[in-house]
């Protein structure tokens, strides 16, 4: 092989490993690059609906690539414990700005109440959880008046908690009401026998 040969050689082969040397680079570039477009924001922990209070087990911080709609989501930064869930969120979702509603002193938790029923292990769906939606029915009782067939008391009520069911049979859920309606279950509730019907099965 001739002298002229090898240096064609010898200087394609260095500019090969330039040219991979710069296409390394670029690609590094890019990706520290996509990778300072990653963010973290809240997600849900578990099932969230309207009337919901936020707890620091119902939220986790989640690295996302949002260049564009960061803005829409809560940072992980963002103090959000206490405040009050707007729309509902499921399990995993991305935790919007506009889905939440901070609790101001005396502004009645978006006029919500927390109502305790005790009713039946077997006058409520298998497995009801917090941040459910369900209907409330009442049915006449044996020798009870006040209604004589069963009628829908609330729809669209929001489960705020449920506890375990204790030895007399019975389980204890926490709905979240409105005002207005909060009186009309109790009512009920010491008349006829409530039915917890899950509306979002």
């Amino acid at each position: 092989m001739k002298i002229k040969d090898l240096e064609v050689l010898k200087n394609s082969r260095l500019a090969m490993g330039l040219s991979l040397f710069l296409i390394a680079a670029l690609a590094a570039t890019l990706i520290a690059k996509e990778a300072n477009r990653t963010v973290y924001v809240w997600a849900s922990a578990s099932e969230l609906a309207p009337g919901n209070l936020i707890t620091e087990s119902d939220i986790k911080a989640t690295s996302v690539l949002l260049p564009e709609s960061a803005k829409n989501y809560l940072s992980a930064s963002a103090q959000i414990v206490g405040s009050v869930v707007q729309h509902r969120i499921s399990t995993g979702d991305l935790i919007p700005i506009a889905a939440i509603a901070t609790v101001l002193p005396g502004a009645g938790q978006l006029e919500l109440k927390a109502v305790p029923l005790t009713i039946e292990s077997t006058d409520l769906p298998m497995g009801l959880s917090r941040g459910e939606i369900v209907d409330i029915y009442a049915i006449p009782t044996s020798g009870q008046v006040s209604i004589t067939e069963s009628i829908l008391v609330s729809e669209g009520v929001t489960v705020s908690a449920v506890a375990a069911q204790n030895n007399s049979g019975k389980a204890s859920v926490v709905i979240s009401l409105p005002q207005s309606l909060v009186l009309t279950v109790l009512t009920h509730l010491s008349n006829s026998r409530l039915i917890i019907v899950r509306s979002n099965y």
